[in-house]
C-alpha cells in the first residue's frame, strides 16, 4: 500500500459521518462482553446493519447503504484499480458460500494484506456512524456464534475503533495530533489525544499512542479527567494550558489543550514527566 491512500477513503467535502462520541455506548457494551464472546449485534428491523464479533473483538460493521462505500475503499487501495466486475465476483461468491466479507477479499487478491486491513477499519468505523447516528427503534439484539473463523489481524479492539472513529469525523485534528506527539513520545510515555472543538464537552479520542494499551473505558476517563482539570485550570487563568496529577508514587498525567485537541501523557517516571512539562512550556511560551 503507497503511503497517502488514506486520503482517497475520506467523504465530499462537507458530508457529516456523525458524531463520534454517540459510538462510545455501543464500543464500551462490546467491551463489556466476555473476552470468549463470538456473534453479532444486528440492528434493526427493518435490517439496519450489523457488527461482527469474534473472540471479543470487532471483526466487520456494515450499515444500510454502504455497499457502494467498500467498492470505493477497494479501488483506492487496491496495487491496481480492480474490475468492477471482479468485487461483485467477491460479493456473490459470500452470498453463494455463505462465507465472510473478509475471507473473500483475503483470497480475492483484490488488495494487499495492509491495505486490506485499512479498508476494514475504515468501513468498520463509518458503519458504526451510521448506525449510531440516530437512535435506533430498539436496542441492537445479540445472536451468538459458534463459528469462529476470522484472521486475528483483520479484526479490532474498541479502543482502536473508537480512536479510529474520531480520526474519520476529525481528520485534520487527528493528522495534527499525530505530528505533535512525533516529538514527544519516548520511553515510559504512552499518550492519547482528544477532539475538542468549540463548544464541545463530551471526549472524541482521535490518537493513541503505539504500545499504550488504554482500553475503551480507561480513555474515555482519561479524556473526562483532561477535560475537567484544564476547566478548573482556566477558570483560574485564562493562560493556564496545561494540567497535571501524580496517580501513584513515581507516576503522573500531563494534560494540555491546543488549537482544539486536548491530549493526555501518561508518564511513567519523573524524567518522562519533566521532559514533557518541559517541551509543552516551551511550544507554549
Amino acid at each position: 500500500m503507497q503511503s497517502g491512500k488514506s486520503l482517497r477513503l475520506m467523504p465530499e467535502p462537507g458530508v457529516v459521518l456523525g458524531d463520534a462520541t454517540l459510538v462510545v455506548p455501543l464500543l464500551e457494551e462490546i467491551e463489556a462482553l466476555p473476552e470468549s464472546a463470538t456473534g453479532a449485534l444486528v440492528f434493526g428491523p427493518p435490517s439496519q446493519g450489523t457488527v461482527l464479533v469474534e473472540n471479543g473483538r470487532i471483526c466487520w460493521a456494515g450499515a444500510q447503504g454502504m455497499e457502494k462505500r467498500l467498492t470505493e475503499m477497494l479501488r483506492a487501495y487496491a496495487d491496481e484499480p480492480p474490475e468492477s466486475k471482479r468485487i461483485e465476483e467477491v460479493y456473490r461468491r459470500c452470498k453463494r458460500e455463505q462465507i465472510p466479507v473478509v475471507r473473500a477479499l483475503v483470497e480475492s487478491g483484490l488488495v494487499s494484506l495492509d491495505g486490506l486491513r485499512e479498508v476494514i477499519r475504515q468501513h468498520t468505523s463509518e458503519a458504526l456512524l451510521a448506525l449510531t447516528r440516530e437512535p435506533p427503534p430498539e436496542p441492537p439484539k445479540w445472536v451468538a456464534h459458534r463459528h469462529q473463523g476470522y484472521d486475528a489481524k483483520f479484526t479490532f479492539d474498541p479502543c482502536e475503533l473508537i480512536v479510529s472513529v474520531g480520526s474519520v469525523c476529525h481528520p485534520d485534528l487527528a493528522g495534527r495530533a499525530r505530528l505533535e506527539f512525533e516529538g514527544l513520545l519516548r520511553s515510559g510515555v504512552t499518550a492519547v489525544a482528544f477532539a475538542r472543538p468549540p463548544g464541545v464537552n463530551t471526549p472524541a479520542p482521535i490518537f493513541r499512542s503505539p504500545g499504550a494499551y488504554f482500553a475503551m473505558r480507561q480513555v474515555m476517563s482519561l479524556g473526562r479527567w483532561a477535560f475537567s482539570a484544564l476547566d478548573v485550570c482556566n477558570a483560574y487563568s485564562a493562560r493556564a494550558r496545561i494540567a497535571a496529577t501524580l496517580v501513584e508514587p513515581g507516576e503522573y498525567l500531563v494534560a494540555w489543550q491546543s488549537r482544539g485537541i486536548v491530549s493526555v501523557a501518561q508518564c511513567e517516571d519523573s524524567m518522562s514527566f519533566a521532559f514533557i512539562v518541559g517541551k509543552r512550556a516551551r511550544a507554549s511560551s
